[in-house]
Order: C-alpha cells, then sequence, then structure tokens
C-alpha cells in the first residue's frame, strides 16, 4: 500500500469518527420546530383539500435505520417517492381509513362514522387519492424546508400494504415524522432520508445574528421626567415627650401632650414609612415650614449614631 492509499484510509477514518461524535440531524432544535410547525400546517391543508376536519399533532421524530423505521409503517397505505436531487428515496405511510375518509368528504360525507376498510387492492382513484394525500403533508415539510433546501418527490409506486422489507438492504438512515390525527386516533408517517436532511445542518445550526438594539438618546432624560413628575406624600414627625402605655391608652380628643420648645425645633420629613430629610420648623407667609438642613442616614437609628446636620 503506498503513501497516498494510506492517506485516503486516514481521511476516511478521521471523518468517519467526526460523523460518529456529532448529534444526529433530527437532533437539532430548529429542524424539529420546523417539523413541528410543518405538521401544524397539515391541519389547514388537509380540511382545503379533502374537507378532512382533523387536528395533526406531532407524535414523535426519530432518526433511525430504513428497515427498522419502516418496521412499525407494514400493512399500512404506502408511497413511495423518488428524490433526484439526493439519490435517494422517501416514503408516506398512513392508516386505510384516512384514505377513505377522504373519498366520502369528496362524495359530500363527513369522512365519520365509516365501516370497515376493504380488504381489496386500490383502484386507480384509490391510488391517486392515495398519492395526493402523501403529498399535501409532505409538501408542508418541504415548504418550511424551502429556505435551506428544495427537493421534489417523484412518485414511485403505491402499496395497499406497505411491505418494509425491500429497504432492509438499504444502510441509510431516515428520519421518520410521525403525526397523528386526533380526532381519528390515526397516523400519518414520513420518511426522509437523513443524508438529504444533513444538507441543511450548517444552515440551522448556525446562530441567528441579533439585529443591534437602537438606543433612543433622549431615554435617559424622559426616564428622569417621567420619575420626577411620580407624587408622594410627605409627612412631617416630631420626637415627642415619653409616656407610659397607660397614658397613651388614655388619650382622648383634647387632651394635651405638652412637647419641649427644643423637641419642636426638629423635625423629620418621611415619605412612606422613609425617613428622609431633618429640618427646622417655622414659619413663612402664614404657614408652619420647615428649613431643611440635614439628609437622613440610612440605618443611623438602629446604630443609634445621631446624623450630622448640615444646613442646606
Amino acid at each position: 500500500m503506498d503513501t497516498a492509499d494510506e492517506d485516503q484510509l486516514k481521511r476516511m477514518e478521521i471523518t468517519e469518527i467526526f460523523h460518529s461524535t456529532i448529534a444526529p440531524i433530527v437532533e437539532l432544535p430548529m429542524l424539529r420546530a420546523l417539523l413541528e410547525a410543518s405538521v401544524q400546517d397539515c391541519s389547514a391543508a388537509l380540511r382545503e383539500a379533502f374537507g378532512l376536519r382533523v387536528e395533526a399533532v406531532l407524535e414523535r421524530t426519530v432518526q433511525q435505520g430504513a428497515y427498522e423505521a419502516l418496521g412499525p409503517c407494514s400493512g399500512m397505505i404506502g408511497t413511495v417517492y423518488s428524490i433526484a436531487e439526493w439519490n435517494a428515496r422517501a416514503v408516506v405511510a398512513f392508516d386505510a381509513m384516512l384514505l377513505f375518509r377522504a373519498l366520502d368528504t369528496m362524495y359530500g360525507g363527513d369522512g365519520r362514522n365509516l365501516g370497515e376498510v376493504p380488504a381489496r387492492g386500490l383502484s386507480a382513484l384509490e391510488q391517486s387519492i392515495a398519492d395526493q394525500i402523501a403529498r399535501v403533508v409532505v409538501g408542508q415539510i418541504q415548504a418550511r424546508l424551502a429556505p435551506y433546501v428544495a427537493f421534489g418527490c417523484d412518485l414511485e409506486r403505491v402499496e395497499r400494504a406497505f411491505d418494509a422489507e425491500p429497504f432492509g438492504k438499504e444502510k441509510s438512515e431516515l428520519v421518520l415524522v410521525q403525526l397523528l390525527l386526533e380526532a381519528f386516533d390515526e397516523r400519518i408517517v414520513v420518511a426522509l432520508p437523513a443524508r438529504g436532511l444533513e444538507l441543511v445542518r450548517d444552515q440551522i445550526s448556525a446562530p441567528v445574528e441579533e439585529a443591534p438594539v437602537e438606543l433612543d438618546p433622549n431615554w435617559g432624560r424622559n426616564l428622569a421626567q417621567s420619575i420626577g413628575r411620580t407624587e408622594v406624600e410627605l409627612v412631617a414627625v416630631a420626637v415627642g415627650p415619653s409616656m407610659s402605655l397607660g397614658d397613651v391608652a388614655a388619650l382622648r380628643p383634647g387632651s394635651l401632650v405638652e412637647f419641649d420648645a427644643d423637641q419642636l425645633e426638629h423635625v423629620r420629613i418621611e415619605s412612606d414609612g422613609e425617613a428622609i430629610f431633618e429640618g427646622q420648623l417655622g414659619q413663612q407667609k402664614g404657614y408652619f415650614s420647615i428649613c431643611l438642613e440635614t439628609p437622613v442616614v440610612p440605618g443611623a437609628d438602629e446604630a443609634h449614631v445621631p446624623p450630622v446636620r448640615r444646613r442646606a
């Protein structure tokens, strides 16, 4: 083995190790969000196309080997599509009753209270309707993925009872999207090749750049003005004499409480129970007035440290 072959083998080994360590594409939050949105779109799409009043919810999304993913679909109506852009195949499978519900609504019914599903093969019309149902569902996924990757689906066949056995030879993985139609408790399964969805990994994994925030240059001034216009209630408090609890209880309207002159010299301005300033009581223009002297230091009372008075 020459050096070039050894280098090629090493590169292949490194590539395999790399791919084995990255998260499966189906686990990327943005892809799951796109699939969730496409499932929600299916409710309106099925109602518009076939008159089926159903609510579709995303029941599960998994990434598995082809046979493992499609095995539970055996026996359902299955539509198999080729995707030329990815050189791969996709499958849409659904409960057979859904086909006959769609046919019933097309002929004026409501798709409910039907009998048993016929065991016979599908007519050409029924195969066509099955293809249409599948395309409506997968079309919602195509629309959501269109900004990142476009792909087309060419019908290969419609199977009355889907057989997953032929897919057992394929080593590729599928991303399986399972919808639940709540009104009927029936399911639709969409299986897309994982290697095709890998094409969107770099685009949906990149962090979204946030738009720059434009700050209003007048914001600070407007805020200051708004705060400045807020009304608060001011209360003047004077320190009174010491009294026993019994004397306080005996006070009645008309009772007199004597204050020493020096106790009325300084009063405290409070707002909402918080002391703000100390000042001197006086009179001006026929009104009692308080000349502010000293801001009250928070915690001064608790520390029993009298605030320093400065005339403002």
